[in-house]
């Protein structure tokens, strides 16, 4: 076989899953419950071996038939290396060295992104966004956003966004950030499935007032016929806009299917980058081992077997692999040079990992997104807005993605209203690409955006208990709904620029042109500006434990 196709070779079987941390550890847990949940990250690290140690044990396999079981698991022997580095890199240092080193990749790789939604979507009172993106935060996103493309209403609009499987990681005290630089043990089917592919957030208007409505015996001037049985005061100096979901579908695909493995093929046979990526992980291990071998302590097999027959549970097995590790550790900390080869082992992998994952998305298709956002604009009926988000990446030609949605008046519909419970219909879409190139501190990304949105009827104001009708001195008591506006197409056009920092840090700025409004008549030129901040860069603050 030829160096290529060997090269080739090995990398598809990394793919499939010899080479993929995930989807190893994910095999082990079906027979390793007794400890895939356990914090100490020597027994984590080393989960899926311990797990396949105490099957063979509690079928009673000999001792002399599980040499090859105790070499996985001696620290002095070459195949522990791997699961060594994964243990070691978040308890070495308190963690500092390893996690700096993947944060600063996260940081940059968030900068060469372009299908992130951080901001308002479009149908917010203040919002950048024309369009919908198919991306969300990787953990928690935080973005203030002033102007507005759609609406006549213009404002202020914080939004917070989070991926919810990493909130869960955070809350849980797993490493939210393990599946880019450590090893990561699934925490089950619902995880993969549905919160790793599900992005939440909630929008809240900062310069408009919420009001409540109150019983009242009158006006404190005015004639009596004026009357009034309720009123509506403000409640607060900002309000809830709107929450909304989005989940990840991506196109089906099979690795066990021909067509699939030629199109990898093609992928990776020529990529010098991930070839160079694997044979540093290769030569940087092998440092690791060297140190390994010289300095650490050789496992007893007959103390640890004897810890297995003990207790079928494996829980005196993990105590004891624990206690070793630790004593391990210590001797071969000694090594000064140790912690430096750890990280550099852990950059290469993320280096490998982003490799990976970019001609993963390229033999799997592209994002196909589907929202959810139920919506509360001022003094309008509230909405259920649907949206499919299909995006494609031409790589260095930029990025094209398309929205078709739908809005829906909340609830019952009030009595007498001459409108159904259809809002609007909508098609938009927008480009982006990236102006900068990759080294630079400093990214800037052009957006160029067109939307069309239809109404079936004009736009239905709410006019609150206790307001004054227009020309006169007498308040509405109960209050009524009225159309505003007109009905028809809707068109918006925009250009932004966004400026992407390298701690997280995104500054939209935007001019857009529309036909009209939700609300009013004649066109309008606007600008949009913003600020978000992508908090995953912070990781290590939220508390994440070790994976």
């Amino acid at each position: 076989m030829t160096m290529t196709k060997r090269c080739v070779a090995l990398l598809f079987f990394f793919a499939l899953g010899i080479g993929s941390d995930r989807v190893l550890a994910q095999s082990a847990t079906t027979s390793a419950a007794f400890c895939d949940k356990d914090i100490r990250p020597a027994i984590l690290a080393f989960c899926h071996d311990l797990a396949d140690l105490q099957t063979q044990v509690n079928k009673n396999v000999a001792e002399g038939d599980l040499s090859g079981d105790f070499n996985k698991l001696d620290l002095s022997q070459p195949q522990a290396a791997v699961d060594f580095i994964t243990a070691v890199a978040n308890q070495m240092n308190g963690q500092t060295a390893a996690q700096s080193a993947a944060q600063g990749l996260v940081g940059w790789l968030n900068q060469q992104r372009t299908d992130q939604q951080l901001g308002a979507g479009a149908s917010a009172t203040g919002t950048t966004s024309l369009v919908s993106k198919a991306g969300g935060s990787q953990l928690i996103s935080l973005a203030v956003d002033s102007g507005g493309l759609t609406r006549s209403v213009n404002g202020t609009t914080a939004t917070l966004g989070t991926n919810a499987d990493q909130i869960f990681r955070t809350v849980t005290n797993h490493n939210p950030n393990c599946l880019i630089y450590v090893n990561c043990t699934s925490l089950g089917w619902f995880e993969d499935t549905v919160l790793n592919k599900l992005s939440l957030s909630a929008g809240f208007s900062l310069a408009q007032q919420s009001t409540a409505t109150t019983a009242s015996s009158g006006l404190a001037a005015g004639p009596a016929s004026g009357a009034v049985s309720s009123v509506a005061i403000p409640a607060g100096a900002g309000r809830l806009a709107n929450i909304g979901a989005k989940f990840e579908v991506r196109n089906k695909f099979d690795p066990h299917q021909q067509a699939f493995q030629n199109k990898w093929k093609d992928l990776v046979d020529g990529n010098a980058e991930l070839k160079v990526a694997l044979k540093t992980i290769g030569d940087q291990t092998e440092l690791i081992k060297s140190t390994l071998q010289k300095d650490a302590p050789q496992l007893d097999d007959d103390a640890l077997y004897q810890a297995a027959k003990s207790d079928k549970s494996g829980v005196a097995l993990d105590n004891y692999f624990s206690a070793y590790f630790a004593a391990a550790l210590q001797k071969v900390e000694a090594d000064a040079s140790l912690p430096a080869n750890v990280v550099n082992v852990l950059q290469s992998r993320a280096t490998y990992h982003d490799l990976w994952n970019t001609m993963l998305d390229a033999a799997a298709g592209t994002l196909f997104t589907l929202q959810y956002t139920f919506n509360q604009p001022l003094n309008q009926p509230k909405t259920h807005d649907f949206t499919v988000v299909y995006a494609y990446s031409f790589k260095a030609m930029g990025a094209v993605t398309a929205n078709g949605g739908f809005s829906l008046y909340d609830g019952a519909l009030p009595v007498g209203a001459q409108y159904g419970r259809m809002h609007y219909g909508q098609i938009s879409a927008e480009y982006d690409q990236n102006l900068s190139a990759k080294t630079s501190s400093l990214q800037e990304q052009l957006t160029l955006a067109a939307y069309w949105q239809y109404q079936p009827q004009p736009s239905v104001l709410n006019i609150a208990a206790g307001t004054v009708a227009p020309g006169t001195n007498i308040p509405i008591p109960n209050g009524t709904q009225e159309f505003v506006g007109t009905a028809g197409s809707l068109w918006v056009a925009q250009g932004k620029l966004t400026i992407k920092g390298a701690g997280g840090i995104d500054i939209p700025l935007g001019v857009s042109w529309s036909n009209k409004t939700d609300l009013l008549q004649g066109s309008k030129v606007g600008a949009q500006v913003g600020i978000s901040y992508d908090l995953s860069s912070l990781s290590s603050y939220f508390g994440g434990g070790s994976q």
